[in-house]
């Protein structure tokens, strides 16, 4: 006889936890003056009504906060997540009108896949959507901190050595000194925005960027992915795939993180520029190909592939430019 399996049913009640949202609220009140108009709660969701600064003075903006954690999030069954895009779409219409350009804020601790192939819906009606995730605004609380910290392992631990023996802290520290202090990138200037950046639900833990940076001239997003491998090593073979990834994930939460970096100015319109920087060695050659068939299918992605020598100075050369 076949056993009968009973499939516990989802707790809405979960997303009453509402910390984070509120925690998100806080933040951007601070970052970019966020001002509540309207707030009511329906399904269990958060619905706002605000303005927050923008380009042109204040601007209007309407808020999705999804309560509870990350887990809840990803436990949250897609049939039931696929129900509530309706409430949030006819919320954003009615404020909008004939505004089609309105921005919409989605808010929660963290958005895994399934989650945002949900959104992918909304973003295909809604010019303007806008994700913010709990654990990115929590990481950059303790920023200063870290990058006080790579900063002290450079001077303490790699400047007195003077060899860089491992990608995380060696490699990355002196690559953050080297674009702090003004070093290029062919010929680009670069701002670091932050370093081991949360990007998305990972099947353990969060994907981190090793550090998102800002082309300085151009206001261009750009992700660094540092790596210090061997050629015949499957972590440096896999690494174009895995700074792709990163770079669509950015390219979805860009207009969020132009909110969390409201100083930095950040300029949207261009697709995430790619930098992957290996030491000792070079790449191997299929990174070029992969490289080449990716501007071949888009013509505005950039990616830039480099090598660095293993002790100071930093030298940094070119391997190839997509």
């Amino acid at each position: 006889m076949a056993k009968i399996v009973s499939h516990k049913r989802f707790n809405t009640g979960v997303f009453k936890r509402q910390e984070f949202v509120n925690c998100i609220i806080e933040d951007l009140k601070n970052r970019c003056g966020l001002e509540i108009k309207e707030f009511f709660i329906r399904k269990n969701l958060r619905f706002y009504q605000a303005t927050v600064r923008g380009k042109r003075g204040r601007e209007k903006v309407v808020i999705i906060g999804y309560g509870g954690t990350g887990k809840d999030l990803r436990d949250l069954p897609t049939p039931l997540q696929t129900e509530l895009l309706p409430e949030i779409f006819k919320y954003w219409s009615k404020i909008a009108k004939e505004n089609r350009k309105l921005p919409l804020l989605v808010l929660g601790h963290s958005f895994d896949e399934v989650f945002l192939r949900k959104m992918r819906l909304l973003n295909s009606t809604i010019s303007d959507l806008r994700l913010i995730q709990y654990i990115n605004v929590k990481r950059l609380e303790s920023l200063k901190r870290r990058l006080d910290y790579l900063k002290d392992h450079y001077h303490n631990k790699v400047k007195t050595t003077g060899k860089i023996k491992n990608e995380v802290y060696d490699l990355q520290s002196v690559l953050v000194e080297y674009l702090q202090a003004g070093g290029e990138l062919n010929g680009k200037k670069y701002s670091v925005l932050d370093v081991e950046f949360p990007a998305g639900e990972g099947t353990v833990k969060s994907e981190v960027i090793d550090i998102l940076a800002l082309e300085r001239k151009t206001r261009w997003l750009t992700v660094i992915e540092l790596k210090f491998e061997k050629l015949s090593n499957s972590r440096l073979q896999s690494s174009i795939f895995q700074g792709l990834d990163y770079c669509n994930w950015v390219e979805e939460h860009k207009e969020g993180l132009a909110m969390l970096f409201q100083k930095q100015r950040i300029v949207t319109r261009r697709r995430i520029r790619l930098i992957i920087i290996n030491g000792p060695q070079k790449f191997p050659e299929f990174h070029k190909k992969v490289a080449q068939n990716v501007l071949a299918k888009d013509r505005y992605q950039e990616i830039e592939l480099y090598y660095t020598n293993s002790s100071l100075p930093l030298n940094v050369n070119p391997f190839t430019k997509a």
